[in-house]
């Protein structure tokens, strides 16, 4: 596909390549979010040399990965060997793939973390919010389990496919009515004044990863211990797990005061609640009956 056009979130992506004869490649975690439609961000991807620019000024590092650099006006993102240079909505821009990148096959052009970036980045523009959370669809509602790494979130979603095989092996109708969004990255945005949880490509552990959404019910908040308990919290407590839950751009204060207003307003219109929880079936009764 010499235009490769992805739909995460009700956000739709166009990367196209100058070379018409060039044929983008996918994993198979981005498949189920290949979509057609008016792109909301469109990017030109180029192989060869990349541009020397100068830097004016390093924005953010993330130590190992990635950089964030202005440069006349416009956002420079450096990943090894590839570079981005973007408008400033981020929504428009080339990037530059040299050949001793491993993606210089035409593999995903925007392979991790570039598209992680960009998306935090558009989100943090009045879109919504990127955690770090297992999402399910159960019965039409939106069921956030967040935590950071090691919390548990691949480990739930584990016991709902556990749960979803189980029902299915036995022809049980509740099991179409349960779908996993993902096991590790999911999105949030407010559509028609409504809260709606999004699956992302971006899998965990558990390798779960779909495009469907879900309108939000509940927000649970990770923490595996020798018992299953629930606890709702305060707002104030609430937003202060949401942001250390979520990706928020620390180099962009505009956008920094966005996700914090929107991690509020969150916390004030979605019941959230801390689950300690045992690594077994017994917890999704738990969560089923609150």
């Amino acid at each position: 596909m010499n235009e490769l056009k992805l739909k995460i979130a009700r956000i739709v992506l166009s990367v196209t390549s100058p070379d018409k004869s060039i044929e983008f490649k996918v994993n198979d975690n981005y498949l189920p979010f290949i979509a057609d439609g008016q792109p909301d961000a469109a990017l030109q991807v180029h192989y060869g040399s990349l541009p020397k620019l100068k830097l004016e000024e390093e924005i953010f590092n993330s130590g190992t990965i990635w950089s964030l650099h202005r440069s006349k006006g416009k956002y420079v993102i450096k990943i090894h060997s590839r570079m981005a240079v973007l408008n400033s909505d981020f929504r428009s821009g080339n990037i530059y793939i040299e050949p001793s990148s491993p993606l210089f096959d035409h593999s995903y052009p925007l392979d991790y973390p570039l598209d992680e970036v960009l998306m935090i980045n558009w989100l943090s523009r009045g879109l919504g919010i990127m955690m770090h959370a297992c999402g399910v669809s159960h019965n039409g509602r939106g069921i956030i389990f967040a935590g950071t790494s090691g919390a548990g979130k691949s480990t739930v979603a584990d016991i709902w496919k556990t749960r979803i095989s189980r029902l299915k092996s036995h022809s049980m109708e509740p099991s179409k009515n349960t779908i996993l969004l993902s096991d590790d990255r999911i999105i949030i945005r407010k559509i028609d004044g409504r809260f709606f949880v999004f699956g992302t490509p971006w899998h965990g552990d558990s390798k779960v990863c779909s495009p469907e959404d879900a309108p939000l019910d509940k927000i649970f908040f990770l923490q595996q211990a020798r018992e299953n308990k629930v606890k709702k919290i305060d707002v104030i407590k609430a937003v202060s797990r949401l942001i250390v839950c979520s990706f928020p751009p620390f180099w962009d204060k505009k956008g920094m005061e966005f996700t914090l207003n929107y991690c509020t307003e969150l916390a004030q219109r979605i019941p959230c609640y801390e689950l300690e929880f045992v690594p077994d079936k017994r917890v999704l009764d738990l969560v089923r009956s609150i």
